[in-house]
């Protein structure tokens, strides 16, 4: 059923009583747009993930909800179904002017789905937040209480407007004279003016006449003046002002009803790859996402104490070996071949949907989908435990309990942290093999697999056109990788642990030492492959701009296991942990030798002269700070020139023709559904 400000106000009922009824609910969404600032990182934690979408579900539009709930049918055995697909837009007026972005990729997506934008704007459900709601409310309510007409409010009419108000007040009085029509209409007129007349023909014409304003098709705003019968019509009218004031007002709470009466249902609620829609849905309809990362788990499991996301489910045994693409549409073509069967679910006419209706990014018909798909794999894991799969057990079941309250991390799910826990911790994958690479801006994706042919397979994720993230898949070679490129200027190579701690510093050297480098090697995260999410393939090997012939994207690509080379004497690369040399005996004989001709440790950690016990104590503080700093200034110089010692003799060259491809970790497939 398609919901609009038209049928909203009959239709709610229905759904009511279609959340109460409902064994189970199930949502879909879609929005002007995905990401604002960069794009996740498929090594992102949980926490980082969050944070990362946090802008976006803030900045962007929800466009359109899609709601269905599946019931059982005690007669027919079987779910039915009542959907509702709702378009929103949320109006100025009575509540705060809306600001928001959009994404021109997922535009044109929706626009070549045929979403009707016209609708949306035209006839859209406006909705607002909780706290905006109360204050709005108790603003209304303060409003209608005060007098308006008291004495303390009265404004003086300014000379410029005496002349006009003047000439309305004499047309109101031929009005009234006249008796012939039940009201008129004065010109337009601005704000101000406006005011001065509800003060002036309240005043003049109390008993006589009822002012209001009357909003015109084209939103212009004019003066209604109306005759009033008798003096009770006077507080009739006043009450009935009050009233379609209300009205206005709920109205402009609109679509924020129905998500509220999903949370206080409780019930079990389905979607697939549902974190945006859960950020969305908190932040429009609830109150705004709090940064904090535990924060937000506690706020998402208390608005909905019940969250299942099909995308998880999917991902994980019996159903990980069979399904190729999770891709919601792809999902439901596999589940509908053997060893699964989708359920027979029907609905009465013109209150849900079919499989013969085919509307394909709908939201209201993706819920719907979803749903099929999650009915789908409970009855084969119900199969698998010798249950019943008739009807979908309770949500704190054992059949149903492993999966609930986990959203699915699409980007990082082949990076061991693939989802949320609303309601315990998440996985904490070790990122000890994974480094930030800054190379040359000629560089390809060829030129980064040459540099690390000798280490094996790789995982690759560029960041933008100077930089990247790799991961090795011998984790046992992470130890070499920073002392082999030691001597390599062209590349700068870091610890992923060191790079996120540099990067989270915002004023650090790192920063610093990166434009004095190179204008073009700030971090810019790349927003290319933030497509609407609703079964788009992306082309990963994509240009990223017209005149560069360079192919990448910020996914990885999936190549054999090829393994990893070692230097023999026909020059191939050997890969093995070596032991730096130690140092020279002679030359911390001598360090050795220098220390002492000038100072010794004593056990506080303070330096004294080896003849101190000539001096008095006075002579003993004359040791002074810049004497301290040389000391240190050389001391740092000989440990820094051993260190260059020892990595030229243990790398003194690391190159060769070999090349290897990287391995896939995330097919752009799956973005975002």
């Amino acid at each position: 059923m398609e919901v609009t400000r038209k049928n909203f106000k009959e239709t709610l009922p229905l759904i009511s009583a279609s959340i109460d009824k409902a064994d189970f609910l199930v949502i879909d969404t879609e929005f002007t747009g995905l990401i604002n600032g960069r794009d996740v990182s498929i090594f992102d934690t949980p926490q980082e993930y969050y944070t990362t979408l946090l802008n976006g579900a803030s900045d962007f539009l929800l466009i359109q909800y899609g709601l269905c709930a599946f019931y059982w049918d005690d007669l027919e055995k079987n779910y039915k179904n009542d959907a509702y697909n709702f378009y929103l837009f949320p109006r100025g007026r009575p509540g705060p002017e809306k600001m928001f972005l959009c994404q021109s990729s997922s535009l044109d997506f929706l626009a070549s789905q045929g979403f009707d934008f016209n609708k949306l704007i035209k006839e859209g459900i406006s909705y607002m937040t909780e706290p905006i709601e109360t204050r709005l409310r108790e603003n209304l309510t303060e409003r209608q209480n005060r007098i308006l007409n008291s004495e303390n409010d009265a404004i003086t009419i300014p000379e410029e407007h005496r002349n006009q108000i003047e000439d309305i007040c004499k047309k109101v009085r031929e009005f009234l004279k006249d008796g012939t029509e039940e009201e008129i209409e004065i010109d337009k007129c601005n704000a101000f003016v406006r005011r001065l007349l509800f003060q002036e023909l309240g005043s003049r014409f109390k008993n006589e006449a009822f002012v209001e304003t009357k909003v015109l098709e084209n939103k212009d705003r004019v003066l209604k003046v109306s005759r009033l019968t008798s003096p009770n019509d006077s507080k009739a009218r006043d009450t009935q002002k009050k009233e379609k004031e209300w009205e206005e007002f709920e109205d402009a709470v609109g679509f924020s009803k129905v998500a509220r009466m999903i949370s206080q249902s409780e019930k079990l609620v389905i979607g697939h790859n549902m974190l945006l829609d859960l950020l969305h849905t908190l932040n429009h309809f609830f109150q705004p996402l709090p940064s904090d990362y535990e924060s937000f788990k506690e706020f998402a499991h208390c608005m909905f104490p019940r969250l299942l996301d099909t995308k998880y489910l999917s991902s994980l045994p019996p159903f990980k070996d069979k399904v190729n693409s999770s891709v919601l549409h792809h999902l439901l073509t596999t589940l509908s071949e053997p060893p699964f069967s989708l359920s027979k679910v029907e609905c009465a006419a013109g209150r849900g949907y079919t499989r013969s209706d085919a509307k394909a990014h709908e939201a209201g018909y993706d819920a719907y989908v979803t749903g099929l798909c999650f009915l789908a794999m409970q009855a084969h894991l119900a199969r698998m435990r010798g249950e019943s799969c008739a009807r979908v057990p309770a949500p704190d079941s054992p059949l149903l309990k492993p999966f609930l309250n986990k959203l699915f991390l699409s980007r990082t799910a082949h990076q061991d942290s693939p989802y949320i826990n609303l309601t315990g911790p998440e996985p904490t994958p070790a990122r000890d093999h994974v480094f930030h690479l800054t190379f040359p801006k000629d560089w390809q994706r060829n030129d980064i697999n040459h540099l690390f042919s000798a280490f094996g397979q790789i995982t690759v994720q560029f960041l933008d056109e100077t930089s990247a993230l790799v991961a090795l898949t011998r984790r046992d070679l992470a130890k070499t990788v920073t002392r082999a490129f030691a001597s390599n200027n062209r590349i700068s190579i870091v610890p992923y642990v060191k790079y996120k701690l540099l990067t989270s510093k915002p004023g650090s050297q790192h920063h610093t030492d990166r434009r004095e480098e190179s204008s073009e090697k700030h971090m810019k995260y790349s927003t290319d492959n933030a497509l609407a999410r609703r079964g788009i393939v992306s082309e990963s090997n994509a240009p990223r701009s017209p005149e560069k012939s360079r192919e990448r994207s910020n996914s990885v690509s999936l190549t054999e296991t090829q393994k990893a080379r070692k230097r023999s004497s026909s020059g191939v690369f050997k890969i093995e942990e070596v032991t730096p040399p130690p140092p020279k005996k002679a030359d911390l004989i001598n360090k050795s030798d220098q220390t002492r001709n000038t100072t010794e440790v004593i056990s506080n950690g303070r330096r004294k002269h080896k003849d101190c016990a000539k001096e008095t104590p006075a002579e003993k503080r004359k040791e002074t700070a810049t004497e301290k700093r040389k000391e240190t200034t050389e001391k740092r110089k000989d440990i820094s020139i051993e260190k260059r010692k020892e990595t030229n003799n243990v790398v003194k060259r690391f190159d060769s023709d070999s090349k290897v491809e990287c391995v896939t970790a995330f097919k752009e497939i799956d973005n975002w559904d």
